[in-house]
This record gives C-alpha cells, structure tokens and sequence, in this order.
C-alpha cells in the first residue's frame, strides 16, 4: 500500500518511563513504586504503552492490569488525586494478561495524553507481581507525510 503524499500519519516523540516498581504488586492494590510524569512540550494528543509485567503465579483468565491518569497541575500547581481503591481517577485502559508466569510484554494503544500526567497501575489479576513492573509511554501525532 502507498501512503500518498499529504495523508495523515502518525509522528512519534520520545519514549519515557513512567512506573518502574520493584516491589510486588498485590491483588487488587495499585502500584507504590516509583512514578515519573509524562510532561509534554510538544502537546501530543494520543500515546502508545507497554507493559513490562511478570506474576508471581500463573493469573485467572481473563485477569488484566487497569491503567489509570492522574492529570497534573489541572488548576496552577493543583494536581488530581493519587489513584485508590476508592477513587480510581480517570480510567485509560487494560492490559489483557496471558496465563504464564514468564515476562510479558503488554501493549496499549491510542491512550488519551493531556500536557502533565501520571499512571498507575491497578492489578486485578487475582496474583501479585515479581520482579520489576515497568510502563514506558510514548507520545504521538498526527503529521502530513512529506
């Protein structure tokens, strides 16, 4: 297939880790490691993440991993509340997971990005994790095509 000249298509920015937790991730809790902003310059509507994930033991099927925003610096310097079991924030999507216990690697297309935001992980997978929970997001566009 050719791409004609002028058509829209996607620009992609800079890839940026935002979660990297090295502790377990309990059933029904959400992450507490560390949690770094997505801060865009460059205003990019949508972005495309990935789930670097591994349970502890083999999850229930159909079990996923929520994502979850909370938008930063909403009102001057106040920002949105941490996610929690009772107020979750502004549901992004799910991370289907597969019923194994080795590494996965998850992805999430076409998420809402606002200009300042955090994620967060919710597991409701019916297992904890292991090892290092990673999500890295990277922003994206629409641009003509030379």
């Amino acid at each position: 297939m050719t791409i004609s000249s002028g058509a829209a298509v996607f620009q992609y920015g800079t890839q940026v880790t935002c979660i990297s937790d090295s502790s377990a991730i309990a059933d029904s809790a959400f992450n507490a490691g560390t949690v770094t902003a997505l801060v865009q310059s460059d205003l990019c509507p949508l972005g495309d993440a990935v789930l670097d994930i591994t349970m502890a033991v083999a999850p229930v099927a159909g079990s996923s991993i929520h994502l979850y925003r909370r938008d930063m610096n909403i009102d001057g310097v106040n920002d949105a509340t941490v996610p929690d079991a009772n107020f979750k924030n502004v549901y992004v999507g799910s991370f289907p997971l597969d019923l194994v216990t080795t590494q996965q690697y998850i992805p999430l297309t076409n998420i809402p990005l606002v200009v300042n935001q955090e994620f967060y992980l919710e597991n409701d997978s019916g297992q904890s994790t292991t090892g290092t929970t990673v999500l890295k997001v990277t922003p994206k566009t629409y641009n003509a095509k030379a």
